[in-house]
C-alpha cells in the first residue's frame, strides 16, 4: 500500500515551474491547486494552506481543494475545521472514497471510534476506493464494543478477497530441507527506528540465534528518519531498504533475497505492506505480535500463546495458530526515569492514569472509570495522549464523565511530549494505571510496569483485549485482572486502599518485569525459532 515519492529535485522543479504558470496566469484554479500539493510533498504546511486558499477563492466549490485543506487542519490539530472542510467534500461527492476516508481519521483523532468505523465503511464501499480505506476499518473496528473477533474476520477476508485474490503469486524455488539454515524475512514498513513496535522487534532481532536463521529486515524507514535504533537493527542482520517501493516491488525484493519465512509484524496500521505478502514471495509466511488476524490465505501461520490465543479461538483466525509460551516480548530500549515513590502514599490525592490514545476511550470504559472515581473520593484521573488538549477532545471527554457525576476538574488532560524520557515521567505523578477497553494497552501497559506503576485490567474476548491479563498473569499478578467490568472496579478501589500494597509494587515491579520472560528476549527467539522450524518442516512435507 505505498507509492514512490518524488524526490526533492523533481518537488523543487515542479514548485517552479507551477509558480511561474500562475505568475502569467493567476486565475487557473488548478495551477494553484497543483502548486499545493507540490508545497504539501515538500513539507510546507504555511504555503500549502495559502495556495489551497487561493484555489478555493476561484472555485468555491473545489472538493480536492477543501478535501486536502481538511486533511492540513486535521495534521495541525485543527479538528472542527478539518470535519467542516471534509463535509463539504461528501456532501458535494457522495462517492468520494477520499473524503469518506479522512472524516474516519478526524473522529477517530477526536475519539469516536464508531463513527469513524461508520465513515470508514463508506470509504471503503466506493467503487474506485482502494486498499487504505479498508485497512483503516479494520483497525477501527478493534476500539468499537459490539464488534467481536469473528467480525473482525469477516472484514479481514473481505479485504483480502477485494485486494489481495487477484494478485499473481510469484514463483519461489527454495530448496525443501528441513533442517537447513533459514533466511527469515521481517516484513516491518516503518518500524525499524525508535518506534513502538521495536520494543518487541528489535529484542527478537538481536537475540536471533545466527546459526539457525539468517535474518532480512525489509524497511520502509526514510533515510532522514533512521536513528541510532535503526543502527542496531543493521548491526544485527540485513537490512534491505525498501521505502517508496510499491508492494509489488516490495515481493520482488523478498523473493529476490531468498527468504523462506517472510514475518509481517504490521498488519493492517498505517505503513502496511500485507499487499506485498498477498503475492506469497515467500514459501512460509506468518503473522508475529498478532491484533487479529490477517483474513489472507497467502499468510498461512499465525503465532499466539495460551493466554492471548486460548484454545477455542482458532475460529478466529485465518492463520493456522502455533503456539509459544509467550508470544510477545518487551525491552524499553532508553534508559527510563528512576521509579518514583508512589504519589499517593503520602496521603495526597490518588491518581489513576491511561496514557493511551483517545479513541480507545470506549463509552463503556468511561462508565467504569466513573464509578472507580465516584468510590474514591479523594482521586483523579490523568489522560495523556496526542489529542487530550484538542478543545473539542477535551470538551467531548469531559462531558462524557459528566453524564456519569464526575466535576471534569477531577481530570487532568495531557497532550503528547517530545521525548520517551518526559513521557515516561508522567508515571512519577501516577499511582494506579487503568487499562482501556475492548481495545487495552499493549506497549503502554509494559511502559506502566517498568514505571512500578500497577495496571489494572479487563479481559477482553479478543487479542487486543487480552493483553494486559497475559502481561499480569505472566507477573502472577492475576488479582488485578478482572472477567467482568464489576470486578474491574472493585479491584482498582481494593488497590487505591490499599496503600502499602501500592508501595510495595512500586518498588518491586520493575525488578519483577525485567526478570520475567516479558523481557527475556532469547528466550522469546528461541521459542519462535523452534515455530519456525515447525512451520518449515510443514511445508518441506507438502511439497
Amino acid at each position: 500500500m505505498s507509492d514512490r515519492p518524488d524526490t526533492v529535485a523533481s518537488q523543487t522543479e515542479t514548485i517552479a515551474r507551477l509558480t511561474e504558470a500562475i505568475r502569467q496566469d493567476p486565475a487557473r484554479p488548478e495551477s494553484h491547486f497543483r502548486l499545493a500539493h507540490a508545497l504539501q510533498s515538500a513539507g510546507d504546511a504555511a504555503g500549502t494552506l495559502a495556495a489551497l486558499h487561493r484555489t478555493l477563492a476561484l472555485v468555491p466549490s473545489f472538493t480536492g481543494a477543501w478535501n486536502n485543506l481538511g486533511v492540513l487542519f486535521a495534521a495541525r490539530g485543527r479538528l472542527p475545521a478539518s470535519a467542516t472542510a471534509l463535509r463539504r467534500v461528501v456532501a458535494a461527492d457522495p462517492d468520494s472514497s477520499d473524503g469518506w476516508n479522512n472524516l474516519g481519521n478526524v473522529h477517530l483523532q477526536i475519539g469516536d471510534a464508531a463513527s469513524a468505523v461508520a465513515f470508514y465503511r463508506r470509504a471503503s464501499e466506493r467503487a474506485e476506493a482502494g486498499p487504505i480505506p479498508h485497512a483503516n476499518l479494520i483497525n477501527a473496528m478493534h476500539l468499537v464494543d459490539g464488534i467481536d473477533a469473528e467480525a473482525e474476520l469477516a472484514e479481514c477476508r473481505r479485504f483480502a478477497s477485494r485486494h489481495a485474490a487477484a494478485l499473481d503469486p510469484l514463483p519461489t524455488a527454495r530448496p525443501r530441507d528441513p533442517d537447513r539454515r533459514l533466511t527469515i524475512g521481517y516484513v516491518g514498513a516503518d518500524t525499524f527506528r525508535f518506534h513502538t513496535a521495536s520494543r518487541s522487534i528489535l529484542p527478537l532481532v538481536e537475540a536471533h540465534d545466527r546459526r539457525e536463521v539468517e535474518v532480512v529486515l525489509f524497511s520502509d524507514t526514510p533515510p532522514g528518519a533512521e536513528d541510532e535504533i535503526t543502527a542496531r537493527y543493521r548491526a544485527a542482520g540485513r537490512l534491505v531498504p525498501t521505502f517508496g517501493l510499491s508492494d509489488a516491488a516490495l515481493a520482488e525484493s523478498i523473493a529476490r533475497e531468498g527468504v523462506d519465512i517472510a514475518v509481517d509484524v504490521v498488519g493492517y496500521p498505517r505503513g502496511s505492506r500485507l499487499l506485498a505478502l498477498a503475492r506469497r514471495p515467500a514459501p512460509v509466511q506468518v503473522n508475529l505480535l498478532l491484533m487479529s488476524s490477517f483474513g489472507m490465505e497467502a499468510v498461512g501461520w499465525a503465532i499466539g500463546d495460551a493466554k492471548l490465543t486460548p484454545p477455542g479461538s482458532e475460529s478466529r483466525f485465518s492463520e493456522r495458530l502455533i503456539r509459544i509460551d509467550l508470544a510477545f516480548v518487551f525491552d524499553p530500549l532508553q534508559e527510563a526515569p528512576k521509579v518514583s515513590s508512589a504519589p499517593g502514599a503520602s496521603g495526597s490525592s490518588l491518581v489513576f492514569a491511561s496514557l493511551n490514545q483517545a479513541s480507545k476511550l470506549s463509552l463503556r470504559c468511561i462508565a467504569a472509570w466513573a464509578r472507580i472515581l465516584a468510590a474514591t473520593p479523594n482521586s483523579r484521573l490523568l489522560l495523556k495522549g496526542r489529542s487530550f488538549t484538542d478543545a473539542v477532545v477535551a470538551a467531548r471527554i469531559r462531558a462524557a464523565f459528566a453524564h456519569h457525576g464526575i466535576d471534569g476538574r477531577r481530570l487532568d488532560l495531557r497532550g503528547w511530549t517530545a521525548t520517551q524520557a518526559s513521557h515516561l515521567d508522567t508515571y512519577r505523578k501516577v499511582d494506579i494505571a487503568l487499562d482501556p477497553f475492548p481495545y487495552g494497552g499493549v506497549i503502554t501497559t509494559c511502559e506502566a510496569l517498568w514505571m512500578g506503576v500497577p495496571v489494572v485490567s479487563l479481559e477482553g474476548d479478543r487479542v487486543l483485549g487480552r493483553y494486559g491479563s497475559t502481561f499480569l498473569r505472566s507477573l502472577d499478578l492475576g488479582d488485578l485482572v478482572a472477567n467482568d467490568e464489576s470486578a474491574y472496579v472493585d479491584i482498582a478501589v481494593d488497590l487505591a486502599r490499599n496503600r502499602a500494597r501500592l508501595a510495595e509494587l512500586r518498588t518491586g515491579l520493575r525488578p519483577r518485569l525485567a526478570a520475567s520472560r516479558l523481557c527475556d528476549g532469547a528466550a522469546f527467539a528461541r521459542a519462535v525459532e523452534g515455530a519456525y522450524r515447525e512451520m518449515w518442516s510443514g511445508w518441506c512435507g507438502s511439497g
